[in-house]
């Protein structure tokens, strides 16, 4: 009896052993998600930071060919999703995680729109004892990928594949040919979208812009600008300074977008400059510049190239800090 459970327990162990080789064999030459690289690169000296709108509109490696040698890397767009990173307390511990220590001449792309900021008009309902623990605002995303996994810089990261990843581990093993994957994440965390041209399919366009106006629609009327994400965008600023550059952004989006968030917030521009001014950092608003989308709202991949280049550019130009 004795000799089967060791002979058991040594067959358990070599299969639990070539499975973690095949699992780590597999998260180096194929895609997993949207996500995973970014938990699994190292600390990063530079970020891109904000939600899907950024993470698939800057590339930071086209940064740091061209700021590579004023700034600090590595270089990683650290930017997620609206419902993953928005600017509150989780987004903001998760970059202190992912900040490489040490560092002093980063530069920090943090990109700004009034969706990141806002709140549901309505809060989330708690139980009575939930109230009791916690008294403050709700923030939706405090369950989210971003805000809870711990270890956001580590490779092979059990964490995330052990929690967040919504496909079965054995797809991880076959060589998934990235050239059929729409959602491509690159080693620098640009997301890119590799779709035809929008031109190439205008009915195509023209449903999932539809799609998405009418989805903004609906949050601009069931959502308030906060005070409680202007006080952690200010935070993050706050937190990052000592580290090097901030620099505020306003993607560019569609013209159709662009209007539902006038509407929505017709001050949001303003309030952006107040803010920039009274920390000392730059804003540069793209919101008008006529890029094309894949969607209303995110940029093609082409435009993104162009976007990065115009912002690189604007950045070298800006005076060097006290």
């Amino acid at each position: 009896m004795l000799k089967l459970l060791l002979r058991l327990g040594l067959l358990l162990g070599a299969v639990g052993l070539l499975g973690g080789l095949g699992l780590a064999a597999g998260l180096r030459r194929g895609y997993v998600d949207a996500f995973y690289a970014r938990f699994a690169a190292p600390p990063a000296g530079s970020l891109v930071l904000g939600t899907s709108r950024a993470a698939q509109a800057i590339k930071p490696s086209e940064l740091a060919a061209r700021l590579g040698t004023r700034y600090e890397g590595p270089w990683l767009n650290y930017a997620f999703t609206l419902a993953e990173s928005p600017y509150g307390p989780g987004y903001l511990s998760s970059i202190a995680r992912k900040l490489a220590p040490g560092t002093r001449r980063g530069l920090f792309v943090l990109a700004v729109d009034p969706w990141s900021l806002s709140l549901p008009n309505k809060p989330e309902y708690r139980a009575p004892q939930q109230l009791l623990k916690d008294p403050g605002p709700a923030f939706p995303e405090a369950k989210s990928m971003v805000s809870q996994v711990a270890s956001v810089s580590q490779s092979p990261n059990l964490d995330y594949l052990a929690h967040y990843l919504h496909k079965p581990f054995y797809q991880l093993l076959l060589n998934t040919d990235t050239a059929h994957v729409v959602e491509r994440l690159h080693p620098d965390g640009w997301l890119e979208i590799a779709l035809p041209p929008p031109t190439a399919n205008l009915p195509l366009l023209r449903r999932r812009t539809a799609e998405k106006l009418a989805t903004y629609r609906a949050l601009a009327a069931g959502s308030r600008l906060a005070s409680s994400r202007l006080y952690y965008l200010r935070k993050t600023i706050e937190y990052l300074q000592p580290h090097g550059r901030v620099v505020l952004v306003r993607l560019p989006t569609g013209p159709e977008m662009a209007a539902i968030e006038g509407q929505y917030q017709p001050d949001f521009d303003q309030a952006m400059v107040l803010l920039a001014r009274a920390l000392g950092v730059p804003y540069l608003n793209y919101l008008a510049l006529p890029y094309p989308t894949n969607d209303g709202n995110h940029l093609t991949r082409g435009a993104a190239a162009q976007l990065t280049q115009r912002l690189a550019d604007d950045i070298a130009r800006l005076p060097a800090q006290p």
